[in-house]
C-alpha cells in the first residue's frame, strides 16, 4: 500500500523492486550494443542472457511483492524491444551483416521490427478471453527473450567452433530474419510455465539441469548453441501438440 507523508508519496522498495530489475536489463541489452561495437562479441552475448535472466524474474518479483500493475507491463516490452530487439540487431551486425552494408542493415532492422511487433501482439492479447482455453498452453510465436537467443546462434556456434562459416553474412542474417519472422507468426511455441512434470519424471529433469549447467560452465558455448538448437526442435513438436489439444477442445 502506498502512504503519504508529508503530502509525498511513499513507495514500499517491494513496489518499485520490479521495475528497477526492469531497468536493469536495459542496461544490459545497451551495454551489449557497446560491447559489440568494441568487437567484443562474448561479453555482447553474456549480456544479452543477462538481460533475459533479468526479464524472467520481474514479473515473478512483481507477483511476490504484489506490484503488478499497467505501468510495469508497458515498462517491461519497452525494456524487451531494446533488450531483445534492439541490441540483438545491432550484435549480429557489428558481428557480420555490416560486411553486406545495407543489406546487413535492412536486415538487422526487420528483426528489430518483428520484436517490436511481437511485443506489441503480445501486450493486445493479454487477458482477452476470448483465446480459446488451450492456447494458454503456449506462446503464439517465440517469445522475444527466445527469439533473442535464437537470433545469436550462429554467433555463439562461431565462439564454440570458430568455423568461418558462420561469419557467412549471408548465412547469420537469413537466420536472424528466419526467426524474426517466428517470433511474428502465429505458430504456437514452447511455454515453460505451464509445463507439468509428475513424480517420475522430476528427478531425471533436476538431473538433466545440474548437468545443463556443469557443461555450461566448461562448454559454454557449444552447450549455448546445442540449447538453441533443440529449442528450434520443439517448435514441429510443439505444434503436434498444440493441434491435438486443439482437436480435444473442439470434441468437448
Amino acid at each position: 500500500m502506498i502512504k503519504k507523508v508529508d503530502n509525498k508519496k511513499i513507495f514500499p522498495l517491494g513496489k518499485v523492486l520490479p521495475s528497477m530489475i526492469t531497468l536493469a536489463s536495459v542496461v544490459a541489452g545497451m551495454t551489449a550494443i557497446l560491447l559489440a561495437s568494441r568487437g567484443q562479441f562474448e561479453r555482447a552475448v553474456i549480456a544479452i542472457i543477462l538481460a533475459a535472466v533479468l526479464d524472467g524474474f520481474d514479473g515473478r518479483v512483481a507477483r511476490m511483492f504484489r506490484a503488478s500493475s499497467q505501468f510495469g507491463v508497458e515498462l517491461d516490452s519497452l525494456a524487451d524491444s531494446i533488450s531483445f530487439g534492439v541490441a540483438p540487431a545491432f550484435v549480429l551486425f557489428f558481428f557480420s551483416a555490416n560486411d553486406i552494408k545495407s543489406l546487413g542493415w535492412m536486415a538487422s532492422v526487420l528483426y528489430a521490427i518483428c520484436c517490436v511487433l511481437r511485443l506489441a501482439r503480445f501486450n493486445t492479447m493479454t487477458g482477452d478471453e476470448s483465446v480459446p482455453e488451450y492456447w494458454h498452453y503456449f506462446f503464439t510465436g517465440i517469445p522475444a527473450p527466445g527469439g533473442a537467443l535464437l537470433a545469436l546462434t550462429p554467433l555463439a556456434a562461431y565462439l564454440a567452433t570458430e568455423d568461418e562459416m558462420f561469419l557467412n553474412p549471408v548465412f547469420s542474417i537469413s537466420f536472424m530474419i528466419i526467426v524474426g519472422f517466428l517470433m511474428i507468426s502465429r505458430v504456437p511455441t514452447l511455454s515453460l510455465k505451464k509445463i507439468k512434470l509428475t513424480s517420475d519424471e522430476l528427478i531425471p529433469v533436476m538431473l538433466l539441469f545440474i548437468i545443463s549447467l556443469i557443461l555450461l560452465y566448461f562448454h559454454f558455448w557449444d552447450t549455448i548453441s546445442v540449447i538453441a538448437i533443440l529449442y528450434l526442435f520443439t517448435v514441429p513438436l510443439t505444434v503436434v501438440k498444440f493441434f491435438k489439444m486443439k482437436k480435444e477442445y473442439l470434441r468437448k
